[in-house]
């Protein structure tokens, strides 16, 4: 890429990043279970609780820079401008306990977490729907230590247009959540602000 480019988007990053997403919860959940939507910086997962309460997080990014650690400018270019190899990562979590520490049991760092009640039954149909996707790969799965989750090819292209965010979007929607506005940077705004909580 040439520096030119380079410098563009550097100019573009603060308008880019006052883009924001707003989540608004469904008014009434007949069965309530709960999920997590976590921020990491300008990456966000999420975390599910199952069945028997034990929680599952998912996360989506480029593999390169992602699974591999490939950070390099290069790495970073073609994330934000092509289509690259998008990975589907899983981490099976304790369930909640008292007082606890949501970072220290997945092991990365969290700048914020959205709580939502929402109905079991989309939970636990999402869920599925993942778990037929990690276990459909014929990969075997990569873990890495320093993300704490296992990682198998996405059947879905990493790009800036569809990243971390997006794809976190639609989870949230799968679940019966509306998000409006633009999700790319990571600006997450919920409705009711008594949802959101800091780590």
């Amino acid at each position: 890429m040439k520096i030119s480019t380079v410098f563009i988007v550097l100019l573009l990053l603060p308008l880019i990043s006052g883009c924001s997403a707003i989540i608004s919860a469904p008014e009434t959940v007949y069965q309530p279970r709960e999920v997590q939507l976590l921020q990491h910086g300008r990456h966000s997962s999420l975390l599910l609780t199952a069945a028997d309460q034990s929680r599952l997080r998912y996360s989506f990014g480029d593999w390169a820079w992602y699974v591999e650690s490939d950070q390099s400018l290069a790495s970073g270019s073609r994330a934000l401008f092509k289509d690259s190899k998008g990975a589907l990562g899983r981490q099976i979590v304790a369930p909640t306990t008292a007082g606890e520490n949501l970072a220290a049991k997945v092991g990365v760092g969290i700048g914020q977490a959205y709580l939502f009640q929402v109905e079991a039954a989309q939970v636990d149909a999402l869920i599925k729907s993942l778990e037929q996707q990690f276990t459909a790969s014929q990969s075997v799965p990569f873990y890495s230590a320093e993300r704490h989750l296992s990682f198998v090819p996405h059947s879905r292209p990493y790009s800036y247009s569809y990243n971390s965010n997006h794809q976190a979007a639609d989870w949230l929607r799968a679940l019966g959540l509306q998000v409006q506005g633009n999700p790319a940077w990571g600006n997450w705004r919920v409705k009711d602000s008594t949802t959101a909580k800091n780590h």
